[in-house]
Parts: C-alpha cells; sequence; structure tokens
C-alpha cells in the first residue's frame, strides 16, 4: 500500500483488506476543536487496539468539518492470545492440595471457572499466595471492532455536547451518518445513538448526495473522485501552494503588482484547513484610500474577521489586494468575490468612520469616559484600576535598576512622570468608537492615535519625540504577552505597564469572587499569571511574589483577596515552571516564595545540569542526613556555634571548615544565592561531605548534656541552611537520596 510519509491518508490498494475503517458524518464541526479532537481521539484508538490485542499497527484519525475518519491498518484477523496469571488468597489458607483444600482455596478455583487441580502455590515477592493460569480466547477482529468504535468515543474533551431527533447523541455535533468497514465487510455499530450504514455523502456543495460504500477501498477512491483531501496536514500545505499559484496566476494576467507577495501565516492556514472540505482560491481587493488605516486594522479586518490572507507590497507594507478561501468550489467565482469584497469594504468603512471621529478628540480626553467602565463587579471602575496602577507602577520602577532607566533617555523622575501618565493613557483607547468596534485592538490603536496626535513634536527629533515614541510603543505593547506563544514587550515602560496589568487583572478578579476552578478559567488568570510570572523571570527585577502580594493587600479598598492570589500564585509557580522542567526537580528548586522568580529559574537551570553528576548523590545525602536529624525544629535565625564547647575534633574541624567557607559571617552564602552563584555554593558544600560523615561516626550529636548538644545541633543547621539554597535536596528522587 502506498500511504506516502507516514501519517498520510493511504491510497486505495488491496492492503486495505486488512484495515479498519469508522467515518462519521456531521454537522458543520467547529475548527478551534477539531485539532484537539482529533488528536484525542487518535490516542484514544491506539489504546484500545492495544488492549483489544490487535496487534502492532497504526490508529490514525483523519477528518474534514463534515466527517471524521477513524483508520487502523494491518489488522490481524483475530485478536492474539492472552495468558495471565491470576494470584488468590495467601497459601497459608490454601489448606492441602489438592485432596483437601480449604473454602478459600475452593472459592478461589469457583471464582475463575477452574477445577482445584488446576490451582497451584506460586512464590511471589509478598509470599505465596494462590495462583492460577488462564488463557482468554481469541475473537475476530470483526467482532472485537464493534466494540472498540464505540468505546473511541469515550471521554473525549469535547468543550460542548448535544442531543438531537429522538434522542441521539450526545456528541459535539449531530452525527448525520456513519459507516463502519473491515475490509469490504460492513460493520453495525451505534456511535452516538446512530447506527452504521453502507452510505456515506458527497461534499457539501455538491449537495451531500448519499453514495454507496462497497469497502475501505472503494471509500478512499470515492473522497479522491470529489477531490476531499482527508489529512489535515496534507490539505493545509495543498493550500498552500494553491494560494501562491493564485497569486502568480493574478500577477501574469497584471490583476496584482510583480514583488506582491503572501505574508506567511501558518497559524491562519492551521484554522482554514478545517474550515473547508473542499475549497477554491479568491482573489480579491479593496479600494487603496483605506491603506490609510492603521496597518494593524486592515489586518485584523482581512485576516481575524475574514480568515483572508494578507498581501504585502516589496516595501513590507500592505497592498490592497488579499486571498481568500472558499469552501464552495462550485459557486461562480465573481460573485464570490463581489461577496468578499463587499464584507471587507463595509468593516474598513466602519473603521473610517470610527477612527475620523475618534481624532476629532484627544486620546487624554478619553480617561473621564472610564469612569462608567466596570473594572470587575464590586471592585471599581476602570478609574480606580488606573488609580491603583499609578500606586503599583512607581513601586516597581523602585525596583528597576537605573541602567534600565538611563538607557531610555529619561532620568528616573521623569520616567515617574511618564508612568503616572501612561496608567491612564493605555487605557485610554477603551473608550474610543474604534476598540469598541475591533476589540482586538486595544492598545494598537491607543498607540496609533498618541502618535498622530503628536505629528508636529515627532516632525522635530529631539528628547520630546524620543518620549512620545517611547510612551507610544508602551501603550501599544502593555497587554503583551497575550498567550504562551506571544512575545514579551521590549521597552521599559511596556514592561511595567505589562506587569501592573496582569497584576490587577488577577487582584481584581479574586477579589470580586472569580476563582479558576478546574477547567473554567473565565477571566484568563492563569494567562495573567502566567505573563507575570514571564515578565519576572525575563526582567530579573528584585521582585518576589510575596513582596508583590504584600503591596496588593491595600490597592482595593475594603477587600482584601492576598490569601486566594497567594493559593493562586503559587499554584501557577509549579505550573509554568512544569512546562520546561520536570515536577521533581521543580519541587526541590522552589524553596521560598518570597524569591525573585529569576532566581528560582537560574537555580533550575543549574540542578537540571548539576543533579547529574556523579558527586550529587554524595550531596544529596548530605543534605538529607542532615535535615533528618534536624527536622522539628524552630526555623529561626540560627546563633553562632560557641567554639569553646567543641571537645572532639572531628567537631572543631568541621567548625573551622564552616568559618573558613564564610558560614558563619552572619549572611552564610547568601550572597552567592543572590547572585545566582549555584556552582559556588555546590563546590563549597561538597567539601563538607566527608568531615560531617567524620562527625557522625565519632561523635554523639544528641549529647545528654543540653549545652553540647545544642552547640552541634547549630553547626550542622548552619551548614544545612547554606546548603539548602541550592534547593530542597532531600526531595530528590530515591536513588539520589540514598547516594
Amino acid at each position: 500500500m502506498t500511504t506516502g510519509p507516514s501519517g498520510h491518508f493511504p491510497n486505495p490498494s488491496h492492503a486495505l483488506d486488512q484495515a479498519a475503517l469508522l467515518e462519521i458524518g456531521c454537522e458543520e464541526l467547529p475548527a478551534g476543536v477539531l485539532p484537539s479532537l482529533r488528536e484525542a481521539m487518535e490516542v484514544r484508538a491506539r489504546s484500545l487496539r492495544q488492549d483489544f490485542r490487535l496487534g502492532p499497527g497504526s490508529a490514525r484519525v483523519f477528518g474534514t468539518p463534515s466527517r471524521l475518519i477513524l483508520l487502523l491498518e494491518n489488522l490481524p484477523d483475530e485478536q492474539a492470545p492472552f495468558r495471565e496469571t491470576v494470584f488468590g488468597p495467601p497459601a497459608r489458607l490454601a489448606g492441602t492440595l489438592p485432596d483437601a483444600p480449604s473454602p478459600q482455596a475452593l472459592g478461589f478455583a469457583r471464582s475463575q471457572g477452574v477445577a482445584i487441580q488446576e490451582i497451584r502455590i506460586e512464590k511471589t515477592p509478598r509470599g505465596e499466595y494462590l495462583a492460577v493460569d488462564k488463557t482468554l480466547e481469541a475473537r475476530k477482529t470483526s467482532d472485537v471492532l464493534l466494540e472498540l468504535f464505540p468505546q473511541t468515543l469515550d471521554n473525549l474533551p469535547l468543550p460542548k455536547t448535544m442531543r438531537w431527533g429522538s434522542g441521539e447523541g450526545p456528541f459535539l455535533r449531530p452525527v448525520l451518518w456513519v459507516v463502519a468497514f473491515w475490509g469490504d465487510q460492513p460493520l453495525d455499530v451505534r456511535i452516538a445513538g446512530v447506527l452504521s450504514g453502507t452510505t456515506t455523502r458527497s461534499p457539501r456543495f455538491t449537495g451531500f448526495l448519499p453514495r454507496p460504500v462497497r469497502g475501505i477501498s472503494h471509500y478512499v477512491t470515492l473522497l479522491e473522485e470529489w477531490g476531499i483531501e482527508a489529512d489535515p496536514v496534507k490539505r493545509g500545505e495543498k493550500i498552500e501552494k494553491d494560494l501562491d499559484l493564485s497569486l502568480r496566476m493574478e500577477q501574469d494576467v497584471g490583476k496584482i503588482a510583480p514583488g506582491v507577495v503572501r505574508r506567511p501565516d501558518a497559524g491562519l492556514t492551521e484554522e482554514v484547513r478545517d474550515l473547508v472540505e473542499s475549497y477554491r482560491v479568491i482573489a480579491g481587493s479593496f479600494p487603496e484610500h483605506y491603506l490609510d488605516l492603521p496597518p494593524e486594522l486592515i489586518q485584523t479586518v482581512l485576516r481575524v474577521h475574514q480568515r483572508f490572507y494578507v498581501l504585502e507590497k516589496p516595501d513590507g507594507t500592505l497592498s490592497n489586494r488579499f486571498l481568500a478561501i472558499s469552501g464552495n468550489p462550485g459557486a461562480d467565482a465573481n460573485l464570490v468575490q463581489a461577496g468578499f469584497e463587499k464584507v471587507v469594504r463595509a468593516r474598513l468603512e466602519d473603521a473610517q468612520y470610527y477612527l475620523n471621529r475618534d481624532r476629532a478628540r484627544p486620546l487624554s480626553s478619553y480617561i473621564s469616559d472610564l469612569d462608567g467602565m466596570v473594572f470587575f463587579p464590586g471592585v471599581g471602575t476602570l478609574s480606580d484600576k488606573i488609580r491603583m496602577a499609578r500606586e503599583l507602577s512607581g513601586w516597581i520602577l523602585e525596583h528597576v535598576p537605573e541602567k534600565e532607566v538611563s538607557a531610555t533617555g529619561l532620568s528616573r523622575g521623569e520616567m515617574a512622570e511618564s508612568l503616572d501618565s501612561l496608567c491612564a493613557l493605555a487605557k485610554a483607547d477603551l473608550a474610543t468608537g474604534l476598540v469598541r468596534e475591533f476589540t482586538e485592538l486595544e492598545g494598537v490603536i491607543g498607540a496609533s492615535y498618541w502618535l498622530a496626535e503628536h505629528r508636529e513634536i515627532l516632525s522635530r527629533d529631539g528628547k520630546e519625540a524620543r518620549r512620545i515614541h517611547l510612551e507610544s510603543a508602551a501603550i501599544r505593547e502593555h497587554y503583551r504577552p497575550r498567550h504562551a506563544q506571544d512575545v514579551l514587550p521590549e521597552t521599559l515602560p511596556g514592561r511595567i505597564l505589562s506587569l501592573v496589568d496582569k497584576v490587577l487583572h488577577q487582584v481584581g478578579a479574586l477579589a470580586a469572587g472569580f476563582v479558576p476552578t478546574g477547567s473554567m478559567d473565565p477571566y484568563a488568570l492563569r494567562r495573567a499569571a502566567n505573563g507575570m510570572i514571564a515578565l519576572l523571570r525575563e526582567t530579573g527585577w528584585p521582585i518576589g511574589l510575596s513582596a508583590m502580594l504584600a503591596k496588593t493587600r491595600t490597592l482595593v479598598p475594603g477587600k482584601d483577596p492576598s490569601a486566594d492570589l497567594e493559593k493562586f500564585w503559587k499554584e501557577r509557580l509549579v505550573s509554568y515552571w512544569e512546562r520546561e522542567y520536570p515536577s521533581t526537580l521543580v519541587r526541590i528548586a522552589l524553596v521560598d516564595f518570597s524569591e525573585t522568580v529569576w532566581r528560582t529559574g537560574s537555580r533550575l537551570a543549574f540542578l537540571k545540569e548539576a543533579l547529574g553528576r556523579p558527586e550529587a548523590p554524595s550531596l544529596v545525602a548530605l543534605h538529607t542526613r542532615l535535615s533528618n536529624i534536624l527536622s522539628g525544629e524552630d526555623r529561626g535565625p540560627t546563633p553562632r556555634p560557641d567554639p569553646t564547647l567543641f571537645q572532639q575534633s572531628a567537631e572543631k574541624d568541621l567548625f573551622r571548615l564552616a568559618e573558613k567557607a564564610g558560614l558563619l559571617d552572619g549572611t552564610g552564602w547568601s550572597e552567592k544565592a543572590l547572585n545566582g552563584d549555584w556552582e559556588g555554593i555546590w563546590k563549597a558544600s561538597l567539601v563538607f561531605v566527608d568531615p560531617v560523615g567524620t562527625l557522625f561516626e565519632t561523635v554523639m550529636v544528641n549529647d545528654p548534656d543540653p549545652a553540647l548538644r545544642e552547640n552541634r545541633r547549630r553547626l550542622l543547621r548552619v551548614l544545612a541552611e547554606g546548603i539548602s539554597l541550592l534547593g530542597r535536596l532531600d526531595q530528590a528522587p530515591s536513588p539520589l537520596r540514598e547516594g
């Protein structure tokens, strides 16, 4: 069989006689859910194939908005035989086998459907138990598929399900037909209440006509006949090629200027490929005077609202031409083009109207309109949020190194003034007509208006012009990162505003009682927390989350969400780092809620490598031993040990070693930790492995004399505190702890 690269939909061949196919025909499936739905079905089908002992081989899910297709290839004619050992009661309860079995032994034999003579005694790591070998009979593959196919849809991650007709369902969308085959043999299965048959349907643009299916090879032939590419990856590749071909053809006939190119947009293609089953490319245009609109606005109309592809001129500016994918290749191309152009023109005309009306007022005049816009119920308005933002931004600026402030060309005082204005200006565009109509452009429109408002200043290069550009950039980027793959703000005021915005979003939501639960997070608080952590990590500013928490306690009058906020941030810290590191390593590295995110990140990066070193087990064992002997003690400041109370050479040597290493000077190795010198702490800690071992062998730490006992424990506590700066090494996996 010719399948092409792994994962591609097969071509017709006799090899499909040993394949099984399930087609679920539906009303239009939402494009946003299809990728995760296909993946979940594939994982489920692969697991079921293994559970049902149908041999090694693929289990792949293809599909379009109108049909989901499960294909199992290289299937055997029947299941593999299965032999298992079933254990019963302990052997001491068996009586005498097989002549005088106990009631327990007889009950075990009866429960397994075997004679008592087949029961034996077998040794296990837990002792001796009664046991019996059972062999499950191999069933025909055609019979197994009757169970496997319906179970493939169990526990799928469907956002919402529905029922229809006389109780059919539940499923993501109504199921219109089901086709199931084992080679050329039809199978009777029920999917979401719909019984399978041998009839599929043609593409929607041809009338959704029923067509009989004679087998899997015939089914594949029908899809080829209709021009349906079932593999979404290949369908996306084909769309990309057809877009480029259409662009060249339009250029060849002079409809699009030479040098115009399609802006690469893999994300859009991934969405479009799940919006269409069959398609054709349509080239369209809009009046050139709309190019005076902000380019992000035009892109939003084309790409976000209409799923059209943006074209660029050779200089990188936008063209007034676009490419679109029509899901109805049978329709008149001229009528489709006219319809697409009409929609785009209407949206751009709306945008032009709002832009002209908005610019009749300065951006700062919209700030007063925020008084009537709710921040969160019971928390205040956006004006209240601005007040909070001004207080928080000033506090954050205090922690920004002078070098970063100077790099902006502004003094610290000038930056403070600019931030005070920006806290309000950054939200002013929320009251404009254009952002009310195009909500995706918040920040972008405000930045554009701020530049347009200061054209005269910008025409004269100088410090004031640079300040306007800096403020415009901050307004534009303060919503970043909007998602996990988004870039962080580049300017200092943009980073401060972004951090402030994300912190206040969480504070406001939790103060209003909107705590995320399970998969429910309607206000995207987890995304805001991840953005906050990413910013603190990237900037390296000396701001711990505990300090940030303390600052938020008084921001909302009469409300203190700090308890919920602390729990939430601790959960998000773990989740954030577990995207990059194993959970065991994260558990080791997260030592203190008060330390900076940057320091935790640098510790994680170091430990990921260091814990694989040959000397790691001995250091982990040392820290574990110290933690065990000191467990339950007060974690307050450790007084300096009194050297005059040490009696034996091992403890005297350990004291001198700790003194030489700088552990007894009041701050210990804290300075090394502040600077992220984990290598220095690691090497300094290794020096104590053998001396501590000698101490434990020759000195009674818990001496009956309280003064001697306390002094020795102080010395060990100082050492444990120094090593613990590396992390909770006593939480390392067992092999490391055992050394």
